[in-house]
């Protein structure tokens, strides 16, 4: 007589994506978010967004030249990452994310022209030296500054950004399909998935927005100032991420309501994160410090008015949603397959080697973009009785 045994083995499977591609994934997060609120008064046509038009797509592009380069450093041979463009395989998320990751820059950054435009032009005759030859060069011989010209740039870009608001959602929303179509993990095996990606990288597109007009409108805008306009219109920006919060914690709890009650395994992930060993990471640090502190200061009427209180509200959105990627990516690998031990994972030093560097690539490419290009116009120049008040006043 033959009886029917069963084995079950447990067997650990190791963490195939690591820290590496958690920040990547945040970056085409901050890339998406920013696009998006930079297309706000362009696409949109809501026009107190329209001074923001410019910075937004600065960042979109600077934080997208630098996001790839985390994939490359992930894969074992680098030098081979070119071959995703002769393999196309229609049934691969990540085969459509290498063509998005292509057209979404170049599309931006065509977009980016046609609002630089107008300024690169006017530098181009009024300034001197190296900006003057810089925009010269930049203006491509398109220097017409009549009506006509300047109403044809503001249509192109129109359609250009129509057509980049979807391609920066895909680009970031292919992540979480990534993700979700991963059936044997609990934890993203959902189509909630990819629009808890997108909605949290609209709150770190924000928090990273204000911070970065803060800084440059201070520092490296012609005026060197934040007037009282630029002050309102954080304000506002501020609350359009208290919004963003409020939709992005929404669809986490009903994410893990659903997790906590569908299965056996989806229970068992949903503990590890709200009483098991990621607890604090998941409760404390994404939630506590990246969602719930963040909103608090965005509702209380003494803090949403101050820009000190925003920026931090701003900088723990960016804590909050680091720790998001690092819990979803590499979290949802560690709840085990099989038997109740988690798969361990350790950081690669190297990893963190690169991601270190990377941040160091992106704030200066950042920096150098806001202090050379005229992301918020020229200096104009000062008509004669201010110049004669200014120096009657030095005397």
């Amino acid at each position: 007589m033959v009886s029917n045994v069963t084995y079950i083995a447990n067997i650990v499977h190791p963490v195939q994506l690591g820290v590496l591609i958690a920040i990547y994934f945040f970056y085409t997060g901050l890339s998406a978010g920013s696009f998006v609120l930079s297309s706000l008064g362009t696409v949109f046509g809501i026009q107190k967004y329209k001074p923001i038009a410019k910075a937004g797509v600065v960042m979109a592009v600077s934080l997208l030249a630098i996001a790839p380069l985390h994939l490359i450093a992930d894969l074992e041979q680098p030098q081979r990452f070119y071959t995703l463009f002769f393999r196309l395989n229609l049934h691969s998320a990540i085969s459509y994310g290498t063509f998005l990751l292509t057209l979404y820059p170049l599309n931006s950054l065509i977009y980016g022209w046609f609002l630089f435009r107008k300024d690169l032009a006017k530098g181009a005759k009024e300034l001197t030296g190296f900006r003057q030859s810089l925009y010269k060069l930049l203006t491509f011989g398109k220097t017409d500054l009549s009506e006509a010209a300047l109403a044809k740039d503001t249509k192109i870009a129109k359609f250009l950004g129509t057509l980049g608001v979807p391609l920066a959602l895909m680009v970031h929303g292919y992540t979480g399909f990534i993700l979700a179509d991963i059936q044997s993990r609990a934890l993203w095996h959902t189509g909630l998935m990819p629009l808890i990606f997108l909605m949290s990288a609209m709150v770190s597109g924000t928090g990273l927005l204000i911070l970065v007009l803060m800084f440059t409108q201070r520092f490296l805008s012609p005026e060197r100032s934040l007037t009282p306009e630029r002050k309102a219109l954080i304000l506002d920006i501020a609350q359009l991420m208290m919004w963003f919060i409020v939709v992005d914690a929404t669809l986490m709890v009903i994410d893990f309501i659903m997790l906590y009650f569908t299965s056996a395994a989806g229970h068992f992930a949903a503990q590890l994160f709200l009483y098991g060993s990621h607890r604090t990471m998941f409760l404390g640090v994404e939630v506590g410090l990246g969602l719930l502190i963040p909103f608090v200061l965005m509702l209380l009427p003494r803090t949403q008015r101050s820009l000190g209180w925003i920026s931090i509200a701003s900088f723990l959105t960016l804590i909050g949603v680091i720790a998001m990627r690092i819990n979803f990516v590499i979290g949802g690998q560690q709840v085990p397959l099989s038997g109740d031990t988690l798969n361990p994972y350790t950081v690669d030093p190297k990893h963190l080697v690169f991601i270190t560097l990377f941040a160091i690539a992106e704030l200066t490419i950042l920096y150098l973009a806001f202090r050379i290009l005229p992301v918020y116009g020229l200096l104009k120049a000062k008509s004669a009785p201010d110049l004669y008040q200014k120096e009657a006043l030095s005397k």
